[in-house]
């Protein structure tokens, strides 16, 4: 079920109107996409809240609905508001660029040993239909021992996805502990040994 948001477009962009268009619970935003002119609108954060990181919407600018993907949302870092959106418009039959996260599964017998799991990518760009677009891509490392590593051509990529980046590229590796961490580690042992 696909979430609709309701648009209005910018008066103007000064600060004074962007900072009152906040305080009434409304945010900044910016339509764009291939072959469409950028359109500069505000829409209401409780609508957009339902959104999620990064998902498709409906959205509704004077009388004309699209189809959107959330391309990027910009927060205050120390208050956690909401400050800006881009909406990318999409098209259900044309392939979009899209950054997916990468996530780890399993555990790893490297780490149990005492190995350090080294995540080296978090995200990956890849094109597909916008239906197609999964959520994120993971990537078991149930199997990896201390200096193992696993890059993306091990991803399982669903059906109509291609990978954008190269497929050499390291997303993980078991890394043994520096000399520093191990002594860390002996001295907490240690520690709780004399307590």
């Amino acid at each position: 079920m696909s979430v609709a948001i309701t648009a209005e477009k910018r008066e103007r962009t000064t600060q004074g109107y962007i900072n009152r268009l906040r305080r009434e619970g409304r945010i900044p935003a910016v339509l764009y996409g291939k072959d469409f002119s950028p359109e500069l609108i505000h829409v209401a954060e409780s609508e957009v809240r339902k959104l999620g990181a990064r998902g498709f919407a409906d959205l509704r600018l004077e009388g004309k609905a699209y189809r959107v993907m959330v391309r990027d949302i910009q927060r205050d870092p120390v208050k956690d508001r909401l400050l800006h959106i881009d909406f990318f418009k999409v098209e259900k039959n044309r392939p979009i660029d899209a950054e997916v996260p990468l996530v780890l599964t399993g555990e790893a017998p490297g780490a149990k040993a005492g190995g350090i799991v080294e995540q080296h990518l978090r995200t990956v760009e890849v094109r597909t239909l916008p239906d197609r677009l999964p959520q994120e891509l993971t990537l078991d490392i149930s199997g990896l021992e201390m200096g193992d590593s696993l890059s993306l051509n091990h991803l399982h990529l669903p059906e109509g996805v291609e990978l954008l980046a190269d497929p050499e590229a390291v997303v993980v590796s078991i890394v043994p502990p520096q000399a520093g961490e191990v002594s860390q580690e002996a001295e907490e042992e240690n520690e709780k040994e004399n307590e």
